[in-house]
C-alpha cells in the first residue's frame, strides 16, 4: 500500500467508491477502463491478503449492481428503440443469437459476455426478451468470477514483475490482448459456444437430387 501513497483511513473508501463508479459506469460506456484498473491496482497488493479480498468484493458487488440497473435502464429503453433496432436486420441478427444461445447455455453466455468489451450491455439488451432467464442472480455470479479473475492476473503479473510501473503496463496489456483475442474467438468462432448463437440460423436443406427420367431412346427398347 506504500507504493500508492495513500493513508489508509482517507485513501480506501475514496478507491474503493472510485472503483465502484468506474466499475458501474462500465455498463453505460464499455470503453471505461474497469479491468484493466482492477487487474493493475491489484499488483501493487501482493502482500496485502486483507486489501485483496477487499478489491475483489469492490469489483464484484459494483459489477452486479451496475447489471441490474443497467437491466432495468434497458426495458424503458426497448421501448423507445425497439422499431429502429427491429429495422436493422444486423441488429435483429446479432440479438436472436445472443438469445439462442442465453435458452441453450445461459451459464457460459453470461460469462464470456462478462469478459468481452460492450457484452454485459448487449446482453442485457438481449435478455429484457427472455423472462425466463435469471439476469440478477447470473450477473452476481458472472461479476464474482470475473473479479476474481481480474484481481489474480494483476497479482500474479504483480509477483512476477515486481509492483512498479513495468508490471502495470504489462497487466495493461494482457488484460487488452485477452480482451481482443476473445472477441475475435467470439465472432468467428462457427461452432463453439462463442458463437453467439450462430446455431439459430440454420443452413437451408439441400434439395434431394431427383431421379432423372430415361432418355426417349431407352424407354423405346424397354418397351
Amino acid at each position: 500500500m506504500d507504493v500508492l501513497n495513500l493513508e489508509p483511513g482517507l485513501g480506501l473508501p475514496v478507491i474503493a467508491l472510485l472503483l465502484a463508479a468506474l466499475v458501474v459506469g462500465d455498463f453505460f460506456v464499455p470503453m471505461l477502463p474497469s479491468a484493466t484498473t482492477i487487474a493493475t491496482l491489484s499488483g501493487f497488493l501482493v502482500d496485502e491478503p486483507a486489501l485483496v479480498a477487499g478489491l475483489i468484493a469492490c469489483a464484484a458487488a459494483a459489477s452486479w449492481l451496475g447489471d441490474v440497473l443497467g437491466h432495468r435502464a434497458m426495458r424503458g429503453a426497448r421501448a423507445r428503440f425497439a422499431r429502429p433496432l427491429a429495422a436493422s436486420r444486423r441488429a435483429a441478427r446479432v440479438e436472436g443469437r445472443i438469445l439462442a444461445t442465453l435458452e441453450r447455455n445461459p451459464v457460459r453466455t453470461t460469462l464470456i459476455a462478462r469478459f468481452l468489451p460492450a457484452g454485459r450491455t448487449a446482453l442485457a439488451w438481449a435478455a429484457v426478451s427472455a423472462p425466463a432467464y435469471r439476469h440478477g442472480r447470473m450477473a452476481a455470479f458472472a461479476g464474482v468470477l470475473w473479479a476474481s479473475y481480474m484481481v489474480g492476473l494483476g497479482l500474479f503479473i504483480g509477483w512476477l514483475l515486481g509492483p512498479g510501473l513495468y508490471s502495470a503496463a504489462t497487466t495493461i496489456t494482457s488484460v487488452a490482448a485477452a480482451s481482443a483475442v476473445l472477441g475475435w474467438w467470439f465472432q468467428g468462432s462457427s461452432g463453439g459456444p462463442g458463437a453467439l448463437g450462430r446455431t439459430a440460423e440454420t443452413p437451408a436443406e439441400k434439395p434431394a437430387i431427383e431421379p432423372k427420367s430415361p432418355p426417349p431412346l431407352a424407354a423405346k427398347l424397354e418397351s
